[in-house]
């Protein structure tokens, strides 16, 4: 379905991306949590959100989205338009709630995805024939949430141009991406780095900061210590590390309380 079709089913308003209307899409996420935003594998899909901030960009960009549609009339700010045509991203508002959203655009078929061809798995494997060893280090700052996400992109664009296949790119994009939240939202400061090879990406996020005190109850989905305005950007959901394990080949986790806390995690080509 073109993104033109959905917009007149939607009867939305297009904030940006008037040219970008002839765009196909397969399929739709609707949330306003940034960890299930990530943990969606809809592929070649549509955002459908109340949210409106930064990080939405950010979020979307990483999971590969192809456009997003802000539900219940919502406008975002201009720095937020102006971050979506940096990623060429087109944005749309429409006046229907969520559910609502959801439901008027599965009704018209817009319901799954494709299988990928014969040709297209032969083609990643000729991409990672090409794939260049490299190592990339990025320094993150707790709470500076105006930054937040930036190291991941960096990474994500390098791993495009040396050739990594795109079920690679986006899987290292959302655990990477997770983790250099969690260091924002957790931690004093931080490093994320990426140790890129032909057989395997390994992505180690190490902070200095309190620590995980119990580590078991931490990986279970739904536990947060993340702070009320945390939340209201749609963090927060105790679904950080659940998504960078679920994600990840290994993962490994290493904490020691009023010190730090390391993540080790390893996906394969």
């Amino acid at each position: 379905m073109k993104l033109s079709r959905i917009k007149d089913l939607l009867q939305a308003q297009i904030l940006w991306g008037q040219e970008l209307l002839d765009i196909e899409v397969a399929n739709a996420c609707g949330a306003d949590l940034m960890s299930d935003i990530l943990a969606d594998t809809k592929t070649n899909a549509i955002l459908l959100t109340g949210l409106t901030h930064r990080q939405i960009i950010q979020t979307a960009s990483m999971a590969d989205f192809a456009a997003i549609v802000f539900v219940r009339g919502k406008i975002p700010p201009e720095d937020v338009v102006e971050l979506a045509k940096q990623h060429k991203l087109p944005l749309l508002s429409t006046k229907h709630p969520l559910y609502e959203t959801c439901g008027i655009l599965y009704k018209e078929g817009l319901r799954g995805d494709q299988a990928p061809t014969e040709a297209g798995t032969i083609a990643v494997e000729k991409e990672q024939e090409n794939l260049q060893g490299m190592k990339l280090s990025y320094d993150i700052e707790g709470n500076d949430f105006n930054n937040a996400g930036k190291a991941t992109e960096q990474a994500k664009k390098i791993l495009k141009q040396i050739g990594a296949n795109s079920s690679a790119i986006r899987r290292v994009s959302i655990v990477a991406y997770e983790a250099e939240m969690n260091i924002v939202i957790h931690a004093e400061k931080g490093n994320l780095s990426f140790n890129i090879t032909p057989r395997y990406i390994e992505v180690i996020a190490e902070d200095t900061g309190p620590g995980i005190a119990d580590i078991e109850k931490a990986m279970q989905e739904g536990f947060s210590t993340a702070p009320d305005r945390v939340r209201e950007l749609g963090f927060g959901a105790g679904m950080g590390l659940p998504n960078m394990k679920k994600f990840s080949d290994v993962f490994e986790i290493t904490s020691v309380v009023g010190k730090g806390t390391k993540v080790r995690m390893v996906i394969n080509l």
